[in-house]
């Protein structure tokens, strides 16, 4: 029986190809996502390693990633004197001083904007040659050379690129005193991965220590490198015995576990984001391997008779199927594996196009993904396939060498019981999801949605009855005999007809939720900025970092403009929870968001502290009440007042704590405003004062001023930009379904070789048979679309209803892109129907007919 398998087996290439055509695409996705997400921790490990010494010197906390500190490098530096005193130090072989500063220096591009990618931070550090931990690449070089002169730059080769300019050129860099013209001599960069996204901008000792320490003396700290042979964590000890007090020396294993550990975290989302897409694509792709095992066990329906005739039992049939499937599931892994390789690789080089640079290297699956995406596929594989393998295992022999078994037929009433009570589950754990009070609803929605769409694809061949006959009527008077053969081969095989169209419902059903969903939030942001936000304009930064020093009294003195409010934050922990301290003076309460006190007040004095009421609950907090935060600039406690609790509208994004310019001050922030709004004087042109503001801010590209209304557009593009990156995943979970209809046709019409010959022996027309499994195909490609789109909105609904307490408090139904769905999955099904038809109407008549 074995041997037998497997000439089957190899002996329809074919058929194995277009089985196995699912399961390499829902596999794409998997081995995909886990090779870029692969891809970006190699990065970040080879950034990591790059920009670490065997031991670190640093001021206490530098490298704590949970509790930041905000040094006074003014008081705490390091001096010649200190970098010699380590140089002379057991162990060392040599030492540097270190200065670098995150978002402060800026690389302006020919066109006069600047070079930085949005949310990645632009970093300026002096040039050193010492090496990296364990003797690695430190800053290397990669064209021209080092920066020696006072008025001298050199910028990561993705920079470079993107700025415009050439060795050799005079370009411009913003700094917090405004712009400089220095000559560009070299492209370097840490290590030998990517930028990941960051500008790296290097200059020599002086002119690092002019624009990152404001003139300060000596270094923020040191980088250390061992002789061959010592022991780092014995070295650190004694450079601990020579260094300044309030420094630490750290090894370089210790500092880059704790870095390590924060990208894991940040990287733990994007796991989670793509696996949940990979997820949904083998959902998908499942759905289209039962359908094609189905197809398959019909189409083998004489072999497998003849092999029960020889003697083989239910069980040894079954077992060639299972054989088959493993064959199919191994084959499929494999491509998918590479496919998926491909795919990682082709989003590493548009994340590249777009300045995120995760370095040059060949993607490469590991060891654990291989395995992972294998033992996925076989397992899907040979669990979609059980169901038609035990069927098979069932065929009486006769009347499958009598040509009486197919597929797709039989009784509905077992599928159609167990579908609906799974659909009705799934709607009343959909309803506790939205109507019941308690945490993580989210879950219980999410179940419930998921056994909806199980349930009504099992169902689906009834539900989907009304639409056939519908179209079968359309098809009779527009098309006619083509139309009503359609409309009774999708018929007549209810269960082939569901389980393709299911595939295309589910992504759909995804699709449609997201569309509600985004228009929702969208809408939401708009409305409630709108709403609620006080000034008439919004002044920020594109990269989120603070404004310049000395905005604030510039666009004061603006004529036009009445009052402007300044805005601060600190980012710290309070009673050991990471938090973010918002600051602004307390009669600028309820002037830049709407806000309501409902107890206490806001005051001046240093250490008061007021908080949101949804604060106030989570924590047990009361006015009156003190709490514990943490300073980052003397990493020592700090005790805070709390003397008011306020409310804002659902949706507003204000911070739940927020406390004075003193206590900011007192915590580092002394001079950086995050945010200002302002106010028209009355009877002031609003055009007017706009083009004045923005002429105050020209010589700052980072600086943007937006009115009211269009800083809450551009909110709202935030997420329609998501939402498109949303589109884009759920779009190859589409792409398996769509390549399931051709996979279904193809295969079907393998099946029906012989009908298609007498269909053509009685008269029917190659364009008319073109236009029958054209007819079909649509017929598929709709029902899974109508069902896809009502599921989509009942979802959404749902979804929007649920958060609705999170500002999502808007509902908005895209109803044209919803038509437009159900348009694009009518164009779905004619593209589907092409190769299939096309080989249906080449079938030479009298072979179709003498087939069997």
């Amino acid at each position: 029986m074995w041997n037998a398998a497997w000439k089957s087996l190899l002996g329809h290439k074919l058929r194995l190809i277009l089985s196995a055509l699912s399961v390499v695409l829902g596999i794409a996705f998997l081995a995909g996502s886990l090779t870029f997400t692969g891809m970006l921790k190699q990065t970040f490990d080879s950034l990591t390693q790059g920009t670490i010494a065997d031991v670190n010197v640093s001021v206490k906390g530098a490298w704590d990633i949970q509790n930041p500190v905000t040094p006074d490098y003014k008081n705490t530096h390091l001096t010649s004197s200190d970098i010699n005193r380590i140089k002379a130090v057991d162990g060392v072989e040599s030492a540097v001083g270190v200065m670098s500063s995150y978002s402060t220096v800026y690389l302006l591009g020919n066109d006069g904007h600047v070079v930085a990618s949005t949310g990645a931070p632009s970093i300026a550090s002096n040039y050193f040659s010492e090496p990296a931990m364990n003797h690695q690449p430190g800053i290397v070089v990669k064209q021209g050379r080092a920066p020696t002169g006072d008025h001298e730059i050199a910028v990561d080769p993705v920079s470079l690129t993107r700025s415009g300019y050439h060795i050799g050129d005079q370009v411009k860099i913003l700094t917090s005193q405004g712009n400089e013209t220095m000559t560009l001599v070299g492209a370097a960069t840490w290590g030998s991965g990517g930028t990941a996204g960051a500008s790296y901008l290097f200059f020599n000792d002086a002119t690092a220590s002019r624009l990152i320490m404001e003139g300060a003396p000596g270094f923020q700290s040191a980088a250390v490198t061992i002789r061959p042979g010592e022991d780092a964590g014995t070295v650190a000890q004694r450079i601990s015995q020579v260094i300044p007090e309030g420094f630490e020396a750290q090894t370089g294993a210790s500092v880059a576990k704790s870095v390590s550990t924060y990208i894991d975290q940040g990287l733990s989302f994007v796991n989670i984001f793509l696996g949940v897409f990979a997820g949904i694509s083998l959902v998908v792709a499942a759905f289209l391997i039962v359908n094609t095992f189905t197809i398959l066990v019909a189409q083998r329906g004489r072999e497998l008779a003849l092999y029960r005739a020889l003697g083989a039992s239910r069980t040894q049939v079954a077992r060639t199927v299972l054989f088959e499937a493993f064959g199919t599931g191994l084959a499929g892994g494999v491509l998918g594996i590479v496919l998926g390789a491909l795919l990682a690789f082709g989003i590493g080089r548009l994340f590249s196009a777009i300045g995120l640079d995760i370095g040059s290297s060949v993607p490469m699956p590991s060891a654990g993904t291989i395995i992972i995406c294998l033992v996925v596929a076989v397992v899907i594989t040979m669990l979609a396939a059980w169901v038609p393998a035990q069927r098979a295992g069932r065929v009486p022999p006769v009347a499958a060498m009598s040509g009486e078994f197919s597929t797709g037929q039989g009784g509905l009433g077992r599928r159609t019981v167990i579908g609906t009570i799974t659909a009705l589950v799934g709607l009343g754990a959909l309803l506790v999801g939205v109507l019941a009070s308690f945490d993580n609803k989210i879950w219980v929605l999410g179940a419930g949605a998921f056994f909806m769409l199980i349930g009504v694809a099992l169902v689906s061949p009834m539900v989907g009855r009304p639409l056939i006959w519908a179209l079968g009527r359309f098809y009779r008077r527009a098309f006619g005999a083509p139309g009503q053969l359609a409309e009774l081969n999708a018929v007549r095989q209810p269960r082939r007809t569901a389980a393709t169209a299911s595939a295309l419902m589910i992504g759909l059903a995804l699709v449609t939720m997201m569309a509600i969903l985004g228009a929702s939030a969208s809408s939401s942001v708009y409305h409630v900025i709108r709403d609620n936000l006080r000034g008439d304009f919004i002044i920020t930064t594109v990269n989120r970092q603070p404004l310049p020093t000395g905005l604030y009294d510039q666009v004061s003195h603006t004529p036009g403009v009445a009052s402007v409010h300044q805005s601060r934050q600190v980012y710290t922990q309070v009673d050991g929870k990471t938090a973010v301290l918002e600051g602004f003076p307390a009669a600028d309460f309820n002037q830049i968001v709407n806000q309501t006190m409902v107890a206490g007040s806001m005051t001046d004095t240093l250490g008061d502290l007021i908080v949101s009421q949804s604060w106030a609950n989570d924590n047990g907090h009361r006015v009156g009440q003190k709490v514990q935060a943490f300073n980052p600039v003397n990493r020592q406690p700090i005790e805070l007042t709390i003397t008011g609790i306020f409310t804002t509208p659902q949706g507003v994004q204000s911070g739940d704590l927020v406390t004075n310019l003193a206590t900011l001050s007192d915590m580092g922030n002394t001079n950086k405003d995050i945010r200002l709004s302002v106010n028209l004087a009355p009877g002031a042109s609003s055009s007017t004062v706009e083009n004045a503001l923005k002429t105050e801010t020209t010589s700052n590209p980072l600086v943007v001023v937006q009115s009211q209304d269009a800083y809450a557009q551009a909110q709202s593009e935030q997420i329609d930009r998501l939402i498109t990156v949303i589109y884009a995943l759920l779009g190859l979970a589409i792409v398996i379904a769509v390549l399931g209809i051709v996979n279904t046709l193809a295969l079907s019409v393998i099946e029906r070789t012989r009908e298609i010959g007498l269909l053509r022996a009685v008269g029917l027309k190659q364009r008319q048979l073109r236009r029958m499994i054209t007819l079909e195909s649509v017929t598929i490609a709709l029902l899974g679309a109508v069902l896809g789109v009502i599921l989509g909105l009942i979802f959404g609904l749902a979804m929007q209803h649920l958060m609705a307490d999170q500002g999502l408090n808007r509902l908005a139904i895209p109803w044209a892109q919803l038509i437009g769905f159900l348009v694009l999955s009518v164009i779905v099904g004619m593209l589907a129907a092409i190769v299939p038809a096309r080989r249906a109407s080449k079938l030479n008549m009298l072979q179709a007919i003498a087939s069997e």
